[in-house]
């Protein structure tokens, strides 16, 4: 199989220079409360002195972001899950809902590979947070997973970003065009603090999610996005986090097949 060389840009924010030089990015700002209704479920995930990426609820307590956002890039440990704020659906400082992190599990063969990584990092790349409490709140409703989409299928992604921090935005209308192992490539715009956005898909029940976004890179001369499909390793996390002791507050547990391929480089993940 053709080798390809791939540039991972963890979206999560610093000032590195921008990954596309215009400015004709397709991301519609939900700015009002009509346009951001429907997707209050998707909030910015804070994350202290590392900057921010996004998150997304799949049930009233677990928040479904990338495994790269729950890391220190200076030291390739985990952070302090208390201290990771969720704020589902933020516009300009204020949000349907806060809550803290309270532990989190990741994907079970996710190593964080700092300056450079493997294929089967991003094909990993994936956990989901524990709140505090639950978000009871009727106009916040948890998005549920689906399977992995099929080639040229049209999705759309709602995210935070460089530039447009304070407003969720949605792109509607970019495509999955290739998939390898658990390695969905999109042409969906994304950027810095895009880490562990939803990618969704739209269903007669709704939007529902399909992967999460991990980074961006190059396949051949085209700029893709890459997402981590959903599928049982994600529920397997789910399940870990509704049934394990509640004071372990990091969750790394068995392990599933590793896959093989691309030698990769990260992009730098983003600080305030």
């Amino acid at each position: 199989m053709k080798r390809l060389l791939l540039s991972i840009f963890v979206i999560c924010l610093s000032m590195q220079s921008p990954l596309r030089a215009d400015d004709t990015a397709p991301h519609k700002p939900l700015d009002s409360p009509s346009e951001v209704m429907p997707w209050q479920a998707v909030g910015r995930l804070d994350l202290g002195r590392f900057g921010f990426c996004t998150g997304a609820l799949i049930s009233p307590k677990l928040v479904l972001t990338a495994a790269h956002c729950v890391y220190d890039k200076r030291t390739g440990k985990t952070v302090d899950a208390k201290k990771i704020t969720f704020r589902a659906g933020y516009r300009h400082g204020r949000s349907a809902a806060t809550r803290s992190g309270k532990r989190f599990a990741v994907h079970p063969d996710y190593t964080y590979g700092g300056g450079t990584n493997s294929y089967s990092e991003i094909a990993t790349d994936v956990a989901v947070i524990e709140l505090e409490r639950p978000i009871n709140n009727a106009a916040v409703t948890p998005f549920r997973t689906h399977r992995k989409p099929n080639s040229n299928d049209r999705v759309m992604v709602v995210s935070y970003a460089r530039g447009r921090s304070e407003v969720p935005a949605l792109e509607d209308g970019c495509n999955m065009t290739h998939a390898r192992a658990n390695v969905l490539h999109y042409t969906c715009d994304i950027d810095y603090g895009s880490s562990g956005s939803p990618v969704f898909v739209m269903t007669h029940q709704g939007p529902q999610i399909a992967s999460v976004m991990s980074s961006v890179g190059t396949r051949g001369k085209r700029e893709v996005a890459l997402g981590v499909a959903m599928g049982p390793d994600v529920d397997r996390l789910v399940r870990d986090l509704n049934t394990r002791n509640a004071k372990s507050k990091f969750l790394k547990v068995g392990s599933s097949r590793r896959a093989t391929g691309v030698v990769t480089s990260r992009l730098p993940q983003i600080t305030n």
